[in-house]
């Protein structure tokens, strides 16, 4: 008489593979877990990025259409701190405003001259990312020092 061999797995063995499984299951997320968690982070510079482009290019349309040769006009629209003027209403900080001129050696200094503004705009008050731009007008001229 040939004895008759079962087929199949074994209970050891199925329980074995459901072990084996999780625990390269575990080893996966943990591993690809967080990087697909971040993947927002991008996207969401991209944006406040973009938003503060669009935000400088209607300031600067602004001061080629109302304030040509009135910096000082620009400058107090502009004004200080949080601001929904510019941008389609979105909202950014004004980190830097004030008016500048080259000194002797080119380098831009505080000015009371208004020939040249220096803006300076970031997302919100302690983003990384900052945006500046210097407007200039024909009118007023810097003297070499500064003041």
């Amino acid at each position: 008489m040939s004895a008759k061999r079962a087929t199949g797995f074994t209970l050891l063995e199925l329980i074995m593979t459901i072990v084996l499984f999780a625990i390269v299951s575990v080893m996966i997320v943990s591993f690809f877990g967080a990087a697909t968690t971040q993947t927002f982070v991008p996207v969401q510079q991209l944006q406040a990025d973009a938003t503060l482009q669009l935000t400088l290019e209607n300031m600067i349309a602004d001061k080629d259409a109302a304030f040509s040769d009135n910096l000082n006009g620009l400058s107090t629209k502009i004004s200080t701190g949080s601001q929904s003027t510019y941008g389609n209403g979105t909202s950014y900080f004004v980190i830097d405003n004030h008016f500048v001129c080259p000194n002797a050696t080119n380098v831009f200094v505080s000015s009371t001259v208004n020939q040249y503004l220096l803006v300076t705009i970031a997302s919100n008050a302690d983003s990384g990312v900052h945006l500046s731009y210097l407007f200039d007008s024909s009118k007023g001229n810097c003297s070499a020092g500064g003041s």
